[in-house]
């Protein structure tokens, strides 16, 4: 692909856009099935689109910092500039705010609208607070339930928590992205790797139980061991990428726990839909990985 065209990709964290999508279409998926694509196709959009709109707006925020830790990205480098990234976010957010207006909810507009604006605060200075990893962990958090705001009370007290689970486990990804840049600090590593664990834990937890909630009594025996074998092999993977990262605290092992924290979130989608729904449902939301994890070798993610 022209080199041309990379930062450009890169400014919005490309690979990272389809998990975004996968948090509302599982989350979709979970309580009505693949019913109604005028409603869900808008709120997918509306997820990718205000991702990539405030990871853009990180940028413009990080640029100082970048100018000397990461010359070589969009923007300190004179690849993007900065009003073409300025323009960029507003078109984004605006997109994702007009798709969810289209899917027919105002329910689902006002939650992308708190989304937009916690994406917002995050990016403007929540991030190098204290509590920047539990705010970004609330973004990811409401873009679970933008999938589930189309169901009575947002999906129920299930499906709170399950947004919530997952909520916990990006703001452990956070916590431990603020060690990505140097080496040797090791508590906001330690704190994120236990954060995002426990929410790991809760997700798969939480998420059977809504799944199966809304399936009932019977059972996929067979898709249900294969959900187990997936979610061991998946804490598996996550684990080791985190335990590497706490033992040789560097820049580049940190980052690849990122990696790995943030493009797993299709997978723990995943695993919870076979559980409660087998193959098809899972299948969908699996095929979002291809261009995740393809571009991911081409693409940086943190």
């Amino acid at each position: 692909m022209d080199g041309r065209i990379k930062p450009y990709l890169q400014i919005v964290r490309l690979p990272n856009v389809f998990t975004a999508a996968a948090d509302s279409l599982a989350a979709w998926l979970l309580t009505q099935g693949l019913e109604h694509p005028t409603h869900w196709v808008p709120l997918v959009i509306c997820s990718m689109s205000i991702y990539a709109g405030g990871i853009a707006l990180n940028d413009l925020m990080d640029e100082p910092i970048d100018r000397v830790e990461r010359p070589q990205r969009p923007l300190p480098s004179g690849a993007v500039t900065r009003r073409f990234a300025w323009r960029l976010v507003v078109v984004l957010l605006m997109l994702g705010l007009g798709a969810a207006a289209l899917s027919g909810s105002v329910v689902s507009l006002i939650v992308a609208f708190i989304l937009a604006m916690c994406v917002i605060a995050y990016d403007v200075g929540g991030k190098n607070t204290p509590a920047g990893p539990l705010l970004m962990g609330a973004c990811r958090g409401l873009n679970v339930l933008l999938g589930f705001s189309q169901v009575a009370a947002l999906g129920g007290p299930l499906a709170w928590l399950y947004a919530g689970s997952i909520a916990l486990y990006i703001a452990g990804v956070t916590s431990i992205s603020r060690s990505e840049t140097t080496s040797g600090r090791t508590t906001n590593l330690k704190v994120g790797i236990v954060t995002q664990s426990l929410g790991l834990i809760l997700a798969f937890n939480i998420g059977v139980q809504l799944g199966s909630a809304r399936r009932g009594p019977e059972g996929f025996l067979l898709w249900e061991l294969a959900s187990l074998v997936g979610q061991a092999a998946l804490g598996f993977l996550i684990v080791r990428s985190a335990a590497r990262a706490w033992k040789t605290p560097e820049p580049s092992t940190i980052q690849y726990a990122v990696r790995t924290g943030v493009l797993s979130l299709i997978w723990i989608h995943v695993v919870v839909l076979l559980w409660s729904f087998g193959p098809v449902p899972a299948l969908i939301v699996a095929l979002l990985a291809l261009p995740a994890q393809g571009l991911a070798r081409w693409l940086y993610t943190t």
